[in-house]
């Protein structure tokens, strides 16, 4: 009996080690993993900002080269009334 349980204890404190050593591993995967999802998230939000300002900024000269060509038909329609 104490035979059986001397050569049972160093494998059961293996195992335990090993489940530990595996546990730790799972921990430090899963902290990776959650640190790389925030920072993914991070970018992905700031290039939204980044592209919204790009598009506000297209949409204003867009408006602004709409501006002109009514500026520029208005000339062209003062023009033919004087000539």
């Amino acid at each position: 009996s104490k035979l059986k349980r001397d050569t049972t204890t160093p494998g059961l404190t293996s195992f335990h080690i090993e489940n530990e050593r595996l546990r730790y591993g799972e921990t430090t995967a899963l902290t990776t993993m959650r640190h790389n999802a925030q920072v993914a998230s991070e970018y992905l939000n700031k290039a939204a900002q980044d592209a919204e300002t790009s598009i506000k900024q297209l949409l204003s000269g867009r408006e602004t080269l709409c501006f002109v060509s009514q500026l520029l038909t208005s000339i062209d329609k003062i023009t033919e009334i004087h000539d």
